[in-house]
């Protein structure tokens, strides 16, 4: 049995075609679903364009009355099974408030950071890092993934390039675990995220990297932006959950799309 989307969204978009005991979903000729049961047509029609990703499974699912739910849950372990429903886009989980900075880490990006915190709640907090630590970074994201609140990501440790993740959600879109995995699935040396754990885990030291000032001070600005002004705007701008990385040499900046891993061992079974 398919597990359901923490924030259910219909796959694309389909026009609902009903009759007393038939629901057909039709996205194009080529697209189409049909459900039938008893009744189905007095309420799944009205209910299904809800499933856009912005509630939660258990928001949606109290939408209807509580004898529907059990049939409704049936639906969506159905359309879930054929790929129908998915896991809404980190965006329709905006929280569009105001967040305080809470700094993590140590190091000329933590100190570049510094005059943009403010504790407070709701926080954002930021790990900053300038050493190649994937321990340190793996055990901050499962307290942020246990927090309830956003976090974020910023590290210089590169040395030739730094980064600004995504602004993580506890409850939508990819973690830092799925962030690394996508690191590691590009790097020529995979094992060598496995040899940092490990290193770091059993008491090793991991020494930090120098970093150029500017790029640290460019790198500074871009989380302030995402942890607080962007992610208080009412429609997020669509850099705020896409991975920002500076070229130190060049000081020029570009943007990527993250994707939720689906085997992360770290968030998966939590969303």
């Amino acid at each position: 049995m398919p597990k359901l989307p923490s924030r259910p969204c219909l796959a694309l978009p389909f026009t609902v075609l009903s009759g007393p005991d038939q629901v057909r979903l039709v996205a194009g000729e080529d697209f189409r679903f049909t459900l039938a049961g008893a009744g189905l047509g007095s309420w799944l029609p009205a209910w299904l364009p809800r499933l856009d990703g912005r509630l939660s499974l258990d928001e949606a699912l109290a939408l209807l009355p509580a004898e529907k739910r059990p049939s409704a849950t049936t639906v969506l372990e159905r359309l879930a099974g054929e790929r129908i429903l998915v896991d809404g886009p980190v965006e329709s989980a905006h929280p569009a408030r105001p967040h305080r900075l809470t700094l993590e880490g140590s190091g000329s990006l933590r100190a570049a950071m510094e005059p943009f915190a403010i504790t407070g709640t709701p926080a954002v907090t930021v790990l900053c890092q300038d050493r190649l630590d994937v321990e340190e970074a793996l055990r901050f994201n499962e307290r942020c993934l246990a927090s309830g609140s956003p976090w974020l990501w910023a590290s210089c440790a590169a040395m030739s390039r730094g980064y600004v993740g995504p602004v993580m959600l506890p409850d939508a879109g990819p973690c830092l675990a799925c962030l690394f995995t996508s690191f590691r699935r590009l790097s020529p040396l995979p094992e060598l995220y496995d040899e940092l754990i490990a290193h770091a885990g059993s008491g090793g030291a991991v020494v930090p990297t120098p970093a150029h000032a500017a790029a640290v001070e460019v790198l500074a600005r871009i989380a302030a932006w995402k942890a607080s002004e962007w992610l208080a705007r009412p429609e997020p701008p669509a850099a705020l959950y896409r991975l920002h990385v500076l070229e130190a040499g060049s000081l020029e900046v570009s943007t990527h799309a993250v994707l939720l891993d689906p085997l992360c061992p770290a968030c998966r079974g939590r969303r």
